[in-house]
């Protein structure tokens, strides 16, 4: 088949123009649990429960949902530090009573803008058991595949820079900031999010808060757990992607990290995989080893936090479909060169790969597309190839999802005429 053609410049012409933050120092060896995804299935009974499935099993359980079935509830991340969860300090709401909605007149149900104690200039406060509450992937998925369209249109009204961040070497982490503004939906918000490579699982590597704004005047109406939004919009976009890049002939999905007809399950710490396979109900397959894994299977995903390649190109089945989700630094590798310069590449934003995926800098990979060309048809869906679609996330994805929630919780809430 003829290669897929090129209207972007040179990779390292582009690399010229977006010089990467300089790269972290050096970390100290490892443990094995460090390159599993976060352990949701080690997270302790009193987390907020949700039916939608992790972030992994989402593109499997929307293309197949009759052949995996997962238990319901199932908790979606490991336990969130009090220090880091909405605080209820603010008070209870002296003009309002206890209401079946609101019965412990804390700001997460009591402040919102514009209503009840609100009136002052209280943000409404969304912890991640609301958060979760709200947000259901069914309704998010179509908000996402057309603010993905409009942001790689150029003209789609969203404007959003690269996520900024200030690297934190001494403890070998970082924070971000990722603001962006859709005219669509006319939404305003801003992540910020915390980055630590962990040094024991009773640590999650990321924490995040999103700030959701009034456009019209920049006033401050919600603040919510991120990392439910993180995850959620993480899976629907890997949906989006596995939607319009997957092989004609679907038959098995394979995971590197741990979690999921047949899907096949790797992971470093093989404890956790089996623990993950014992909840499902279907044909979940653990592997010793992640070659096995990835041998012979149509959809691959890896959301690891390894730097160093977990996924080689001579293990993969040609014309295979690969979600990269994990090694969001520029130093940071999951997949092999080869694999890299041989697929069909897409992402999610171009100047944020060319910035921020190790995958793509360290491998002089060539961009064929962002995923919103696809959407808008813009560019082909090459199925026939192996294709990569590698996912960074980036800060429209959390701003339209944060207005979805808000949007929800304020139906909900809205006071009667």
């Amino acid at each position: 088949m003829d290669s897929p053609p090129s209207d972007l410049p040179p990779v390292s012409d582009t690399l010229t123009s977006s010089r990467p933050p300089p790269p972290l120092d050096p970390p100290p060896p490892l443990d094995p649990h460090l390159l599993d995804p976060p352990p949701f299935l080690d997270a302790p009974s009193d987390l907020p429960q949700t039916l939608l499935p992790p972030s992994l099993l989402l593109p499997w359980t929307l293309l197949h949902p009759q052949t995996l079935r997962l238990p319901s509830p199932l908790p979606l991340r490991p336990s969130i530090p009090a220090s880091f969860r909405p605080s209820s300090s603010l008070g209870p709401c002296p003009s309002l009573s206890p209401s079946p909605s609101c019965p412990s007149l804390s700001p997460s149900s009591c402040f919102p803008a514009g209503l009840g104690c609100g009136m002052s200039g209280a943000p409404l406060s969304l912890g991640a058991e609301e958060v979760a509450r709200l947000l259901r992937v069914p309704g998010l998925l179509p908000l996402l595949e057309a603010a993905l369209g409009r942001f790689s249109s150029g003209d789609g009204g969203v404007e959003q820079p690269v996520r900024s961040s200030v690297p934190l070497r001494r403890y070998r982490g970082f924070l971000g900031v990722m603001p962006a503004y859709s005219a669509q939906d006319d939404a305003l918000a801003t992540k910020i999010i915390r980055f630590y490579q962990a040094t024991d699982s009773t640590n999650s590597s990321h924490l995040s808060t999103v700030l959701l704004f009034d456009p019209s005047n920049g006033i401050l109406k919600a603040v919510m757990d991120g990392v439910m939004i993180t995850d959620q919009r993480t899976a629907a976009v890997s949906a989006i992607a596995t939607k319009y890049l997957k092989p004609r002939c679907l038959d098995v999905l394979c995971i590197l990290g741990a979690g999921a007809q047949a899907v096949r399950v790797w992971s470093r710490t093989r404890e956790r995989a089996e623990r993950f396979a014992q909840k499902v109900t279907g044909a979940v397959q653990v592997c010793g080893t992640a070659q096995e894994a990835v041998s012979g299977a149509d959809v691959v995903i890896t959301v690891t936090m390894a730097t160093e390649p977990v996924l080689f190109g001579e293990w993969v089945k040609p014309g295979a479909h690969i979600n990269a989700v994990g090694a969001c630094r520029p130093e940071w590798r999951e997949l092999d060169d080869t694999l890299m310069r041989n697929a069909v590449l897409y992402v999610d934003s171009r100047e944020a790969a060319v910035c921020e995926s190790g995958d793509v800098i360290l491998s002089g990979a060539e961009i064929f597309a962002e995923l919103g060309e696809v959407i808008v048809g813009n560019k082909p869906a090459l199925c026939d190839r192996t294709t990569v679609f590698k996912s960074l996330g980036i800060a429209i994805e959390d701003t339209v999802t944060a207005k979805l929630v808000f949007d929800r919780w304020e139906a909900e809430n809205k006071s009667s005429p």
